[in-house]
């Protein structure tokens, strides 16, 4: 039986593209080999290069993502202890991944580029590499989310971390990560923030603190301009601020009026939702309850001496009139100091006339109000 011409095209068309990634799949053949010698040569060392270049211009020039998860294991996995191979293995990755990052400005397709760049994050993340942390410092400002996430969590990692700390000490380093967090404080989105926050209690450092002070602050503010929606990341910031106001270290005063005056701003406006029904919708009302709730159980027992219940009870029955009484109690009001304020000595900062103000700050009107 005789076989057109263009069934033979369309079989060898097919062929093709069923075996492409296998025949144009980055050779790993010489660099195994390297990687179980116990001392390399200059022979080596190119071999290593090479492998490194090739690699990774597979992964950005692949027009296959399902092979993007395999290339990466194949790179990651190349890694070795070895201390003249790691040097150099790292030199290679930090400087042909941040070739990378720059190549794909030039890609026209925002599709492909956006994939290419998420990727090589998450290669970098992956590695778990001290010496790649320049890389994801250098993207963590991209204005693609997905690549700041990753950068973020790249930066987070407790295993880098931990690298980093047997290897130099690792002050300098998070010092250094933290203050390129606070440049993204007030952009970055909650699922990042989230993740920028808990990083600021891996160490006791001053930066570590003033990042977290600062995205306390931006919440406070959020919260006070109607801009920040209710989020477990507020959850995440207080217990934070619980945990940094009960060490007691010399900054009580500035984690205790951050803890302060946010859990008054969630309750003001829980409180005012039960007031008005149509201020927020049932998903908000249920977050802030969600804050208030989780908050009195996990943190203000630990930092009164007492457990209690009364917000969650309050909240349970849409009792507005009894959670105002325990947040004036609670945080103090224009008659009292409030327990809190009262234990650890600190106050909301200063009024308009100069004087210390001894109440949480009242949440302003919503914009839209008359």
């Amino acid at each position: 039986m005789r076989i057109s011409f263009s069934v033979c095209a369309v079989l060898a068309s097919l062929i093709i593209t069923l075996f492409a990634p296998v025949c144009w799949a980055v050779d790993t053949r010489l660099i195994d080999g390297v990687r179980q010698k116990d001392v390399l040569d200059e022979k080596d060392f190119e071999i290593i290069e090479q492998f490194v270049r090739d690699a990774i211009d597979e992964l950005v020039n692949t027009v296959d993502f399902t092979q993007v998860a395999r290339l990466r294991a194949i790179i990651v996995t190349r890694q070795s202890e070895q201390a003249q191979y790691a040097e150099q293995y790292s030199k290679y990755l930090r400087k042909y991944i941040g070739e990378a990052f720059v190549k794909t400005k030039d890609l026209e397709d925002a599709t492909r580029r956006h994939r290419v760049r998420v990727n090589l994050t998450i290669l970098v993340s992956q590695l778990e590499n001290p010496r790649l942390i320049d890389v994801a410092l250098d993207v963590l400002e991209d204005g693609d989310e997905s690549v700041q996430y990753w950068a973020a969590r790249t930066l987070t990692s407790r295993r880098l971390i931990q690298k980093v700390e047997t290897t130099s000490g690792n002050s300098a380093v998070v010092d250094k990560i933290a203050s390129k967090f606070e440049g993204i404080v007030e952009t970055a989105r909650p699922e990042v923030l989230r993740i920028v926050a808990d990083f600021s209690a891996v160490s006791n450092s001053e930066q570590t603190k003033s990042l977290l002070l600062k995205i306390a602050d931006m919440r406070i503010k959020g919260y006070s301009d109607w801009t920040a929606t209710a989020s477990p990341l507020d959850i995440r910031v207080l217990k934070l601020l619980c945990e940094r106001l009960q060490m007691n270290d010399g900054k009580t005063a500035e984690f205790g009026r951050r803890f302060a005056q946010l859990y008054s701003y969630v309750m003001q406006k829980y409180i005012a939702a039960l007031r008005n029904e149509d201020l927020l919708d049932e998903e908000q009302r249920q977050q802030l309850a969600s804050i208030l709730v989780e908050i009195e159980d996990k943190c203000i027992g630990k930092l009164t001496g007492l457990q209690q219940t009364v917000i969650k009870r309050a909240v349970e029955l849409d009792d507005d009139n009894t959670l105002f009484l325990e947040h004036g109690r609670l945080l103090g009001d224009a008659t009292r100091r409030g327990e809190l304020p009262r234990k650890f000595d600190f106050d909301y900062g200063t009024a308009a006339d100069g004087s210390r103000l001894m109440q949480p700050r009242d949440l302003p009107q919503p914009p839209s109000a008359p």
